[in-house]
Parts: C-alpha cells; structure tokens; sequence
C-alpha cells in the first residue's frame, strides 16, 4: 500500500543525522573547561556563554525554593547549553521568568567546550547555516520536555516513574551486555532523588517505586546506574490500567 508518507520521502531529504557545524566551530575556537560532580556553574545571571558537551551529564533545574528543587532538563555529550540566554540575545524572547532562579549543575565530572555570545552572533553573520544546529537542538530539548509532561500527567506515581524512565532510557540508553545478557544501561546517572525531582513526587515515593520495579526485574539498579533488560516490558508497566 501507497502511503503519504511515502510520497514526502521521495520528494525530500529525510536524514536522521545530527548537524554538526556548530560544534565542530566550538571544537575549533571554544576553550576547553572541566567541571566537578556537583558543582554549579552556569545560570541565566552568570555571563552569556554557550557550552557543548564533550562528555558527562548535567542538569537544569530551578532552585527558587531552596527546600525543593525541579530539573527541568538532562543533558548529556553532544548537548548544546544553554540556548535561553541566546534566544533572547538573538530574538528577544525570554525563556526564563526574571524571578525564578535556574542553574546547571554537574550531574557527573563533565568536559565541555565553552564560546562567547559574541563568538557566537559572529559566526552566525558569517554561516546562517549553524541555526540549523540550534533547530535540532531546539527540537531534543522539546522532546525532552514533552516526555516529561506526560510522566507528569499521568495520575498514578507508579506509572511516572515507569514512564520517565523508559524516557530516559531511549534518549540516554546504550545496549551493553551485562551479566551475559543484552541490556539497555541509562547512561545518565539515576537515583531516587532525580527522579522525584523531575517529577514532583516524594524522594520516598521514586525510591519504593524504583525499589518495586527492580525487584521485579523489570529494572536493574545498581547504585545510581539503572539497567534496562526489555524495553517493551518497561513500556507495558505504565500502559496498564491497574496494578
């Protein structure tokens, strides 16, 4: 059978590459800077930079309630951060509310490459072709925050934690062997805590669910390392009308 979809390939380039003519210009005029688990170092008050990711993971989260912090983002190598501050200096549109206070912070020991605004507005009059960059990069970011949505809006907190992490797993998961079987290992690292604070739930709550799906090995936990052996019965975890 003929579908529409069909007619659209032949008619159009469909590639499934990221662009890469941004970050190779970071490699090249970017300077190299390292960063500790757990340490702070870019927010929308610090001086406008643009990072990409050589290895590591971070995340974004707002910290305007000292006593319960949300993460509104994941990063891992190849991510450009962060593009708020550049929207607004190129386009005029704020992305972060002048009130609320977001950070990035080191999830692991990170590398990254590191320009300025003004390296970067430059190199744009010079290649419009590197918007194309921050399209795709624009594009994982909303993919990310849609994932996360709907974990939010879903009602039971069982089905959160299990959706989110089946989130996580596709956009982070590498298959490796582990104890002799194929397995899909997150490679961002994933505690109890993470996960409460991306979905505003009880750290109590993400660690019992957590604690119930390893147990039933549908997860694998292994400190803040979290194993997938079947993605399909992760996913039929949070597709169930009961439990």
């Amino acid at each position: 059978m003929f579908h529409c979809c069909d007619l659209f390939k032949q008619h159009y380039i469909i590639r499934d590459v990221t662009p890469t003519k941004f970050r190779d210009f970071v490699h090249k005029h970017g300077t190299a800077e390292q960063y500790k688990t757990g340490q702070v170092f870019h927010g929308h008050d610090f001086p406008a930079k643009l990072f990409v990711l050589k290895t590591g993971y971070v995340k974004r989260y707002q910290a305007t309630n000292p006593h319960q912090r949300v993460i509104e983002l994941i990063y891992g190598p190849g991510r450009i951060i962060s593009l708020s501050q550049l929207y607004a200096a190129l386009f005029g549109v704020e992305q972060n509310q002048e009130d609320l206070i977001y950070v990035y912070e080191a999830m692991t020991d990170v590398e990254a490459w590191v320009v300025t605004h003004d390296q970067v507005m430059q190199a744009l009059q010079k290649g419009p072709e590197l918007y194309k960059d921050f399209f795709y990069e624009s594009g994982l970011t909303l993919r990310a925050n849609i994932n996360r949505l709907a974990s939010n809006a879903l009602k039971d907190d069982y089905k959160k934690v299990t959706h989110q992490i089946k989130c996580l797993a596709d956009e982070f998961g590498d298959v490796v062997q582990h104890k002799g079987k194929p397995v899909t290992k997150i490679l961002a690292p994933l505690r109890p805590i993470d996960m409460a604070e991306q979905l505003n739930i009880s750290v109590e709550v993400a660690d019992a669910v957590m604690s119930s799906l390893n147990k039933n090995g549908i997860i694998v936990i292994e400190g803040s390392t979290v194993y997938v052996p079947d993605g399909a019965q992760l996913k039929d975890e949070y597709l169930k009308t009961s439990f």
